[in-house]
């Protein structure tokens, strides 16, 4: 295609600004929508409950990259996906991607921030030609560049998390995520979903002794509890989301298991962390 547009949702968010740089980094136009707007980077401000909104913003578009904000509310949720499953009907959207930002199951559960994401996943397979839901296997890098823990990392060297420290987690480099929606963006037959890992499965012991050997001192994991985790995230999150995000972790499910098809980032947490946590 010669002329490549793309309606980015989610723009000036931490995942949203970096698959903006890999798309443009391809060569596409980027026109992001957020809540509020940025007229200097190119962001509109568009309600995501607002389905008329979305599709002027939507036309024209060669392509869109659905991101739904971090809500648990369900009447909220509920209002976001059908706005979005509209709007893309009404503007004659050709090709999405679904960045659902967690393996999704297959049927709803009873949660609002999942049932969502399924119910979109599920949708926009009928609403858009070619749609793609990316998603991440396990946790991302980026959570652990948080302020919070940032903070316990400098003053006291410890990698703060609620995962046990023998649970083996096969972290994700955002990086490698936005390589993944773009290559969905220009795949001639895009897989309906694409489920992205990091390249190893690493245990917190050995992801503190990565990120030890990335800052030249050591480093400790250290399990805290759901609702420390909770208390840490509250500051830069919001407490309602804090909340949410810490209650997936109050009795957490076994490791997932990379399905067949599945693709692998590049970045290791060591090289990651040379990177970001210096």
């Amino acid at each position: 295609m010669d002329h490549r547009a793309a309606v980015l949702h989610g723009a000036t968010g931490v995942q949203g600004s970096i698959i903006a740089d890999e798309l443009r980094r391809r060569g596409w136009d980027v026109a992001g929508l957020a809540r509020s707007a940025r007229p200097d980077a190119g962001v509109a401000g568009v309600d995501l409950a607002d389905p008329e909104a979305l599709a002027n913003a939507y036309r024209g578009a060669d392509a869109v990259i659905v991101q739904l904000p971090l809500a648990f509310d369900r009447r909220i949720v509920e209002r976001q996906v059908d706005a979005v499953l509209r709007a893309v009907e009404d503007a004659g959207v050709p090709r999405s991607v679904l960045n659902t930002s967690t393996l999704l199951p297959p049927d709803e559960i009873g949660v609002p921030f999942i049932d969502g994401r399924v119910r979109l996943a599920r949708e926009l397979a009928g609403a858009v030609a070619a749609t793609t839901a990316v998603m991440p296997l396990a946790t991302f890098m980026e959570n652990l560049a948080l302020p919070a823990s940032i903070e316990r990392l400098r003053q006291r060297d410890e990698l703060a998390h609620p995962y046990p420290a023998d649970r083996a987690v096969p972290w994700l480099a955002l990086a490698d995520l936005a390589t993944v929606v773009a290559d969905a963006l220009e795949a001639p037959q895009p897989p309906p979903r694409q489920v992205v890992a990091g390249p190893d499965a690493i245990t917190g012991a050995e992801a503190a002794a990565a990120i030890g050997v990335a800052l030249d001192r050591p480093v400790q994991w250290v399990t805290v509890s759901h609702l420390e985790y909770e208390a840490m995230l509250a500051p830069a999150l919001g407490a309602d989301v804090a909340a949410g995000i810490a209650a997936a972790y109050a009795a957490p499910p076994p490791p997932p298991v990379a399905p067949p098809g599945s693709v692998r980032g590049a970045t290791t947490l060591r090289q990651w962390s040379a990177r970001n946590l210096r």
